[in-house]
């Protein structure tokens, strides 16, 4: 647990190029579409399940 929390206080270089270069929020929109993309994959998934057990 201590080792988790003192990986996640250092200073990460890659992430600090990419914020000071602006390309941050690209890879976080990315990462939002991809995220969005599984959840409306996994909801109709679900639909046709329940579809299917209906009838």
């Amino acid at each position: 647990m201590i080792l988790l929390f003192n990986m996640l206080l250092q200073n990460v270089e890659m992430a600090d190029v990419l914020r000071s270069e602006g390309k941050i929020y690209v890879v976080v929109v990315i990462f939002l579409l991809i995220l969005a993309a599984l959840f409306i994959y996994l909801y109709r998934i679900e639909k046709k399940i329940d579809r299917l057990k209906n009838k």
